[in-house]
């Protein structure tokens, strides 16, 4: 993966991922691991095979090249073996997971780079999601099949079915906090909170009205006018932020299971058919937690507490269909059917200095005084430990401007 310079975009660098990957609608999807800071990426499309690319770069590294750690092929050339969503185990990088349309979930040893676990069903799947919790080893798998699968990676076996939906699972996310929550969004407009230790229905179906919407027998409460294709906990699991086809944005409180009523405006959903990988910021890290929608070949950050618009990044030449945000360094990783991922660092200041009109590449010896986004990594491994400590002790809010 090469790092270079790119221009036309409001962003410096550029990741280029493969070159051998062909421009196709479906796109890429990607996941990191945070802690050994490697990223997984898996191709949208009969050509794209599954990447693991190392993320460590040399202090002060503007242009740079990430190795390739691992490269496998799914399945033989055939549009039946797109990838739909490829994940890291939680705990560790010895596993990783893929769901695609070949109507497979497959377990993969990351050392022997072979499917070692594969639960099949009878039609292609859009979505999966593993919780990572220490009491149970479940992955959530949706599909054409109206229903979410539990499939229990100890005992080999998918344990029971949620049934509910009325159309096919587009989206699933599991509580941080609640490690027996899962939340599902599917192409029937609505959004199912599961207890999965009970099967016998969901515990809420969240309303985008809170109750004030049309009344009568015939009405269906529903969280979306349109497809829930985007669904994401936030680091603290108090709120469930959901994205659908209506171009709508929604942040729930997980307790309450309302809708918080916060108007993001109108970002539009180019993912009609598939899952739309939004990410959160964490509490921690920014004053407020920033949502990161992908929209069209533009990557929008939205406030999420003021539903205030922050940045647009700019940078894909295609959809954008999925971005990962790293809690320690704030680096965003976005992935588009371009076969690009980007890597956004933000730019941080001191609290008591003025921003430049400068858009220079922040680095970890000498932060830049401007509020734009570079694109590549740009700290080394200790400024990167350092910063965990406590960068919001130093820094302001590292995405947002007084210049917006």
């Amino acid at each position: 993966m090469h790092a270079k310079q790119k221009t036309g975009a409001s962003c410096n660098l550029t990741a280029m991922i493969s070159s051998i990957r062909k421009e196709l609608e479906e796109g890429i999807t990607v996941d990191m691991y945070f802690f050994t800071n490697s990223i997984i990426s898996a191709g949208n499309d009969i050509y794209g095979p599954i990447v693991i690319h190392s993320l460590t770069t040399p202090p002060g590294s503007t242009h740079f090249e990430c190795p390739v750690v691992a490269r496998v092929f799914p399945g033989s050339l055939s549009e039946s073996n797109a990838v739909s969503v490829v994940q890291w185990y939680p705990h560790d990088t010895g596993i990783f997971t893929t769901s695609s349309a070949d109507q497979t979930l497959k377990i993969w040893d990351t050392n022997e780079l072979k499917v070692v676990e594969r639960f099949s069903f009878s039609k292609p799947l859009y979505t999966h999601s593993m919780a990572a919790a220490e009491s149970h080893c479940l992955v959530a798998v949706g599909g054409s099949e109206c229903k979410v699968v539990l499939c229990d990676l100890q005992s080999g076996s998918s344990t029971h079915i949620l049934r509910g939906h009325r159309k096919p699972v587009m989206s699933l996310a599991w509580s941080p906090l609640n490690q027996n929550l899962l939340a599902s969004g599917s192409q029937d407009n609505r959004i199912f909170l599961w207890d999965v230790r009970r099967a016998t229905g969901p515990l809420a179906c969240l309303d985008q009205h809170n109750g004030g919407g049309a009344s009568g027998s015939a009405a269906v409460v529903t969280a979306h006018s349109g497809y829930v294709n985007g669904l994401c906990f936030t680091s603290d699991g108090l709120f469930l932020c959901s994205f659908g086809t209506d171009h709508r944005v929604h942040v729930w409180d997980a307790f309450t299971c309302r809708n918080t009523l916060i108007n993001y405006g109108k970002v539009f959903n180019s993912l009609s058919h598939q899952m739309s990988g939004l990410c959160i910021s964490s509490h921690s890290q920014t004053l407020s937690p920033l949502i990161c929608v992908p929209t069209g070949s533009d990557v929008i950050m939205l406030e999420m507490l003021s539903g205030k618009k922050l940045r647009t990044l700019k940078g894909h030449y295609g959809k954008v269909t999925s971005c990962v945000l790293n809690p320690y360094t704030e680096e965003l990783y976005s992935a588009g059917n371009d076969a690009n991922v980007l890597a956004w660092s933000p730019e941080v200041r001191p609290p008591n200095r003025k921003p430049s009109s400068s858009r220079s590449v922040a680095t970890a010896s000498a932060p830049s005084t401007s509020a734009s986004l570079s694109v590549g990594a740009s700290s080394s491994s200790a400024s990167r430990g350092s910063a965990q400590a406590g960068r919001m002790n130093v820094y302001e809010d590292a995405w947002s401007s007084e210049e917006d």
